[in-house]
């Protein structure tokens, strides 16, 4: 995922007094932060891999998917359309439009990753998914500067994540209907726990309402999964113009810090 200059350079207000580091300490750091949602993502991944043999993937093939793509959203999105003759164009449409919030993820991450070569930046954003991300961004806001809490919080989330894919594809056999048991609430409780893990201040609630309130008219108006950008976008360009970056130094609005 490229982080290219134009998108990144409004992020980049980050006037952190020294330079960040990368050290095993701080990978440490990320680890301990994730444990919560890791064990969240553990269960989606068992969710997934349930869906996954469901509808005809094989272990080894099932494993190739989140090793090589490894973005859970858009892969649980294109089991939904997964038919023999495959939609070859919708699949790789829908996983396209799903993932263009990784965009801003990136942009976003841009300040903390800059001291690094492309060569180890690289694979650090491959495994970088919204629960690790959010987990390091809200250390980053709070004055976290090691660049090792960042690969320690998304490793963490794709460590649980591998081995619950393959578990859950081993067991699918015997659970059948995930929703049965009530596993498909839990895609929605680790994107609710993101969100509000987020939380600072009032002010919050405007960008996180103008993305809500978008992506609901995005979703009845336009086709396939455009409401998931229009949402990102829209609750981005909202709180860019209105309010300070999460990173910004300084207090918040409501005097949190």
């Amino acid at each position: 995922m490229g982080t290219g200059h134009g998108l990144g350079s409004g992020f980049e207000r980050d006037n952190a007094p020294a330079r960040d580091m990368f050290t095993g300490d701080g990978v440490r750091r990320g680890i301990q932060a994730a444990i919560p949602m890791g064990i969240g993502v553990a269960v989606y991944g068992v969710v997934f891999g349930l869906l996954a043999r469901q509808v005809g993937l094989t272990v080894a093939e099932n494993l190739l998917m989140n090793v090589f793509v490894f973005a859970g959203a858009a892969q649980i999105a294109s089991l939904d359309m997964w038919a023999y003759p495959l939609p070859i164009l919708s699949i790789v449409a829908t996983t396209l439009l799903i993932n263009l919030r990784l965009i801003l993820l990136g942009a976003a991450a841009r300040p903390w990753l800059r001291e690094l070569p492309d060569r180890k930046v690289y694979p650090m954003l491959h495994i970088m998914a919204d629960e690790g991300w959010a987990v390091a961004m809200n250390a980053r806001r709070r004055g976290e500067r090691d660049i090792g809490f960042f690969l320690g919080a998304n490793l963490f989330v794709a460590l649980c994540w591998l081995p619950s894919v393959v578990a859950g594809h081993l067991a699918g056999g015997g659970v059948g209907d995930p929703a049965a048991v009530g596993l498909d609430f839990a895609f929605t409780t680790i994107f609710a726990a993101t969100l509000f893990s987020g939380y600072r201040a009032r002010f919050d609630l405007v960008p996180w309402g103008a993305a809500g309130a978008a992506a609901l008219l995005a979703w009845w108006l336009l086709p396939g999964t455009w409401y998931v950008l229009v949402g990102g976008i829209t609750g981005f360009l909202t709180g860019f113009a209105f309010g300070k970056p999460a990173f910004a130094p300084g207090p918040m609005i409501d005097g949190a810090p």
